[in-house]
């Protein structure tokens, strides 16, 4: 049974030394894909790099050393993208009587002087978070469904707070980016102390899909989260993807299209 790691949830997150603000000339990305992801641009930035950049800063923030090895051959993130499409569909007719705004809010000077506060629903699933690796694999599945869920909302500020990996933040305050790569700071220590740990992952993804017999395996739960975040961070990448509105002001539907044919 693993020891549960205590987080100090007072931590400022210029503190961690796995956080930096939007991670310049930084390796911590291990990605061939990517080799940097600068903050977008202020001023009317490329729309499709930009949304490039945010789909591989999810899909790239587990580094290729705690994946699954790429042998194994499972749903992808294209899987993910139509799925996320067909969610997100439904959820802009279920909300579309609500009157939400299409733009970002612009900051006034009473909302920098105030403190930021999450609320105690995020405050909760952010918290449980930060436990993915230590906490029951059913939990983990619940807690990465609600998280999702709330990510396909078309309304811009939870698309910015759940969605966007260079958003600025105060001292203190934190993302569901922020909290992402925080777990993989921890990840990264703890894997070094799990003998092979790629075959034990592997093995612990086979058995989870049935396509072997279950067995015992030492470090079974860590195991068990990290299956989870990695499908989440993909999970996350294709919400991004879908919502992001296009700079021509295309339809959803033919960013779908285009996907496809790209594909």
């Amino acid at each position: 049974m693993l020891e549960l790691e205590h987080y100090q949830d007072t931590e400022e997150l210029e503190e961690d030394p796995y956080f930096t603000d939007g991670f310049p000339d930084t390796s911590f990305l291990a990605c061939s894909k990517v080799s940097q992801c600068p903050r977008p641009a202020p001023v009317k930035p490329d729309r499709k790099a930009e949304t490039n950049q945010i789909v591989n800063s999810f899909l790239c923030l587990v580094p290729d050393e705690a994946k699954t090895p790429q042998s194994f051959e499972d749903a992808g993130y294209d899987t993910y993208v139509h799925d996320a499409l067909e969610l997100f569909r439904e959820c802009c007719t279920n909300v579309s009587t609500w009157n939400w705004p299409q733009t970002l809010r612009p900051l006034e000077a009473s909302d920098m002087e105030a403190k930021f506060y999450e609320g105690h629903f995020l405050k909760v699933l952010f918290d449980r978070m930060l436990g993915i690796l230590d906490q029951p694999y059913e939990l983990n599945l619940q807690l990465t469904s609600v998280l999702s869920k709330l990510a396909l909302f078309p309304h811009p500020h939870i698309h910015e707070y759940l969605l966007d990996p260079y958003i600025s933040l105060a001292p203190g305050c934190r993302s569901l980016f922020s909290l992402l790569v925080r777990v993989i700071g921890d990840l990264m220590q703890r894997i070094q102390r799990v003998f092979h740990f790629s075959a034990k992952l592997l093995l612990v993804r086979k058995q989870l899909l049935g396509l072997v017999s279950e067995e015992l395996i030492d470090h079974l739960t860590l195991l068990k989260g990290v299956l989870v975040l990695e499908e989440f961070c993909k999970e996350l990448a294709a919400v991004a993807f879908v919502k992001f509105p296009p700079e021509d002001g295309s339809s959803i539907l033919q960013m779908d299209t285009c996907h496809k044919e790209a594909t």
